[in-house]
């Protein structure tokens, strides 16, 4: 009986060791993904204010603008 409990105990300490290295990776995956995403984020506000910018230099057509041939 003794020996089945020891062998348990050594069963789930070697599952605890597995799972511990899992959440590990898994928490320094989430990490990486975190600052990707908050790199794109800026990217995207970057590149929002630029088109913003264009948009803005850009001269809206009129409609009671004559075209250049007249």
């Amino acid at each position: 009986m003794e020996e089945q409990l020891e062998e348990r105990i050594v069963d789930l300490e070697i599952q605890v060791t597995h799972q511990s290295g899992t959440i590990d990776e898994l928490s320094e995956m989430v990490a990486k993904q975190w600052d990707m995403i908050d790199r794109l984020g800026r990217q995207v506000g970057i590149l929002k204010e630029a088109l913003a910018e264009l948009e803005d230099g850009m001269e809206a057509p009129s409609a009671n603008k004559k075209p250049p041939h007249y």
